[in-house]
């Protein structure tokens, strides 16, 4: 049996909310609050009253609203009590559904389940698939107001998620806080706060050490009497770009053919670029181009390998490339943002635990390589 589970919390990130006036005991229809001015209090919408995980939490729906008495009419009674100052929300989606696919690309044809309500007073809505064991779960959100059906979620593998996926650490992470703190914690904080940490380790690893994260060797094509040329989107630093002298007069098979003689590519200064007057290839780096001088004379390949920067983390599936395991770093990092959010002194000792983590990543990724720097006589310079 696989359980799919779909975070409710996300629903409430950027949703219109108000507040209670005063405390109302179960089995109430009319709810007085501080502001419903808003044209988003409509007839029809769904409404959450409290907090997502909470067990009061409930889903209401809104008969008729008065703006000048600031009063919301309910099409039923509620369910539960609900304290002065409990938060009234604007949901987007009241309804949920999951669906099953055999690849990684969604299918609307192929439902779990029909449009069932949300589980509010848990963090998530969750379904049990008795019927599949392989293959991937799904899920959208619905609004039974306005039939709207949301982006499909990203997958979810019934093999299980990698280690070094994103959905791994946000668990590791959110099972870190207490019920208290989840409330403050969003998926997106989690997020941004993972790729800040991610994007943080990289750029300090690749100081050091850079392959686990150069690119592949790419070809760039040049084209005579043009000077400048784009580089990736997620273009940080050039790591080498050679150009080859064809001895067979064969095209290469390979970015490093045996018949070709490779040479590399020279660095100069922007600040010079435009005023060198000598006669061998030089390359410069302006923003998001490469350019060379002096501008090409005739067109060819070139090849060369780049470092990325960290892609931010957005979808559960996402690769963290790390080594050594550095991915159980970043939950230190998030867990510092986290306390410093709630204004913990705790935080400091996770910022301190990140640095010392990262600090023996870095080590025991050097190590690793067994051509360190080195000082002596060439073997040419023998004679």
């Amino acid at each position: 049996m696989i359980v799919l589970q779909a975070d409710n919390r996300r629903l409430t990130s950027a949703s219109k909310y108000t507040f209670l006036n005063t405390n109302y005991a179960s089995g109430i229809s009319t709810l007085s609050v501080l502001n419903v001015t808003d044209s988003d209090f409509s007839v029809g919408v769904p409404v959450l009253l409290g907090d997502i995980g909470s067990e009061e939490a409930e889903i209401v729906y809104i008969l008729s609203v008065d703006a000048i008495a600031n009063t919301i009419h309910l099409t039923s009674a509620t369910l539960f009590a609900h304290p002065e100052s409990t938060r009234v929300t604007v949901l987007p989606y009241d309804q949920i559904r999951f669906f099953w696919t055999a690849t990684t690309t969604f299918d609307l044809s192929n439902p779990l389940t029909g449009y069932i309500p949300l589980q509010v007073s848990d963090w998530f809505t969750q379904y049990s698939d008795d019927s599949n064991s392989t293959g991937y779960g799904w899920y959208c959100f619905y609004n039974s107001l306005t039939a709207n059906l949301s982006q499909p979620s990203n997958y979810i593998p019934y093999a299980g998620f990698d280690q070094s996926t994103t959905e791994d650490l946000l668990n590791d992470f959110f099972s870190m806080l207490s019920n208290k703190e989840l409330r403050l914690v969003t998926r997106e904080d989690a997020l941004s706060w993972a790729s800040e940490g991610y994007s943080r380790m990289r750029n300090k690893l690749n100081l050091t050490n850079i392959e686990y994260t150069a690119s592949a060797v790419l070809p760039l094509n040049i084209v005579a009497g043009v000077y400048e040329y784009d580089l990736p989107d997620d273009f940080d630093h050039l790591v080498a770009i050679l150009q080859w002298t064809n001895l067979l007069g064969t095209y290469p098979p390979s970015p490093w053919p045996n018949n070709f003689i490779k040479a590399d590519i020279e660095f100069i200064p922007l600040t010079r670029a435009f005023s060198y007057k000598g006669s061998y290839q030089r390359y410069y780096i302006r923003g998001f181009k490469i350019g060379f001088v002096p501008t090409p004379r005739a067109s060819g390949t070139y090849y060369y390998m780049y470092l990325p920067k960290a892609a931010r983390l957005s979808s559960n599936t996402d690769n963290i490339i790390l080594p050594n395991n550095g991915v159980y770093i970043i939950k230190d990092w998030m867990l510092y943002r986290a306390y410093s959010k709630f204004m913990n002194p705790i935080a400091n000792t996770y910022y301190k635990t990140f640095n010392d983590g990262l600090n023996d990543m870095i080590t025991a990724a050097v190590k690793r390589d067994a051509n360190l720097d080195t000082f002596g006589i060439i073997r040419e310079a023998n004679v």
